[in-house]
């Protein structure tokens, strides 16, 4: 089972427009919505592989209703602490232009000493059925930055593996745990270090330097490069990854998604390099949607054999 923890989850709410103007109407072609959150969709990809996956985080007001129905339908257990706060609503808005989408984040609900608590205790109780627990995305408001610290230990003391998808402090210390994985994209990886990474060397250079700081043996770093695949570190060597040659409509989740194929691919005894590929056609598979929905498994597995793993 994995365990997933999303401390500020979200309703994604997308628009679509033919070209993105600032300080302007801009005409909406469609419109879409779904639950999000890094660990969220990280549970959501793993349950459509066929895993059992709990998803755990502060859920509160009438958006909570939204996500859990999403769950439920899903197939991914709600582990969730409710809190006095409403979850946040954050909105993209997508043009047919190549770049990257536009993004309006909420902060989130300010979370109590007393809910700290509660999901402290949560994540104790969760993390003892678990193999894996992966804790993703940022803090709401009220929660220290150490908080993937605090629960990585938590799971480390029961003998379950931690994995860590965060940025800037929040991966940094969670870094002091040791995790078994983590997964940063380029600009993560390059603001972690304190250096800029350009070309392939870097990224190289970076992916032996983040497996050395967690301690190396049997763990991974992957350093995702969105169209360009992955980087990837870990006992048995340093690989590249190509992805797919897909054209994708959103890139939003996929990195998510590819954390679940890695531990799908972990918890069913593959080797890492089949671990990376699946990572690589599930991250694909998101991106093929529109943004507000995650890849399916039919998709996933059509993708599989055009995702290549090659030692670098």
């Amino acid at each position: 089972m994995v365990l997933t923890v999303t401390l500020n989850p979200c309703v994604d709410f997308l628009l679509r427009v033919e070209k993105f103007t600032p300080n302007d109407t801009n005409r909406v072609k469609a419109c879409e919505k779904d639950a999000g959150g890094k660990g969220l969709n990280t549970s959501r990809v793993f349950a459509h592989l066929g895993g059992v996956t709990i998803a755990t985080g502060f859920l509160g007001g009438p958006t909570a209703a939204f996500i859990r129905h999403v769950m439920d339908l899903e197939g991914v257990v709600d582990g969730f602490v409710t809190v006095k706060g409403e979850t946040r609503t954050n909105f993209s808005v997508e043009d047919d232009s190549e770049n990257p989408p536009t993004t309006f984040n909420q902060r989130g609900p300010e979370i109590s000493a007393d809910e700290w608590k509660r999901l402290v205790a949560k994540v104790e109780t969760l993390s003892s059925k678990a193999e894996w627990v992966s804790l993703g995305g940022s803090l709401p408001p009220g929660v220290e930055k150490n908080a993937f610290y605090e629960l990585a230990k938590i799971a480390q003391k029961q003998g379950v593996k931690v994995m860590i998808d965060a940025d800037g402090e929040v991966l940094s210390e969670g870094l002091k745990a040791n995790p078994d994985f983590i997964k940063p994209n380029g600009p993560e990886a390059a603001r972690v270090l304190g250096r800029k990474l350009e070309s392939d060397e870097d990224y190289l250079g970076a992916a032996k330097e983040l497996y050395q700081r967690i301690g190396g043996g049997d763990k991974y770093v992957v350093i995702s490069r969105g169209a360009r695949g992955a980087i990837m570190a870990c006992k048995d060597g340093v690989f590249v990854g190509t992805s797919p040659n897909i054209h994708p409509k959103s890139t939003i989740g996929s990195g998510d998604s590819m954390i679940a194929g890695m531990l799908w691919g972990h918890t069913n005894k593959m080797s890492a390099e089949e671990m990376l590929r699946y990572g690589l056609a599930c991250g694909a598979a998101t991106a093929l949607t529109d943004g507000t929905a995650i890849g399916d498994k039919a998709t996933i597995e059509r993708l599989l054999p055009e995702a290549k793993v090659a030692s670098a």
